[in-house]
């Protein structure tokens, strides 16, 4: 593979939530939206830059193995589909089963995706109004009374 290729494969930094008090904020601040396979908590930001990522899965998910796998397919799903997701939001997303469909095969990046494509509306509409109240409290915090040049 050429490295135009790989290039093209990479999970930038800046499309990952990566900091410990970014996940914590997110976790106590976002709001929540439950998918069959998933917890998705959503946090506005100001800048319209593309979606940030995060992803916490606990060992009571299962061994590492199932949890690795989880990270990848959901990770690809926010790669391969950034349409997806709106800018100016974070995401962190706790999955909830170990990727096993309900006949007991292991779950695919298709019918992960399929589930993300069904709940972009959703998230589409919360991460909007997330935006509007993060704007008008951040618009309203600095119209207080200005003071002069200290001396």
């Amino acid at each position: 593979m050429s490295s135009k290729g790989k290039k093209a494969e990479v999970f930038p930094k800046s499309h990952r939530v990566r900091k410990r008090r970014e996940f914590l904020e997110i976790q106590g601040s976002g709001s929540r939206l439950t998918l069959p396979s998933c917890i998705v908590l959503l946090y506005p930001r100001l800048d319209n830059n593309p979606a940030r990522l995060g992803i916490t899965v606990t060992r009571k998910f299962g061994n590492a193995v199932a949890r690795n796998r989880a990270k990848r397919l959901l990770r690809e799903v926010f790669r391969r589909s950034p349409e997806l997701f709106p800018s100016g939001i974070d995401l962190v997303v706790i999955p909830k089963s170990p990727g096993v469909e309900p006949d007991g095969r292991p779950r695919s990046w298709a019918a992960l995706r399929g589930e993300w494509e069904k709940a972009s509306r959703l998230v589409a509409s919360r991460a909007a109004a997330l935006r509007r109240t993060l704007a008008e409290t951040s618009a309203t915090a600095h119209t207080g009374p200005q003071r002069g040049p200290r001396r």
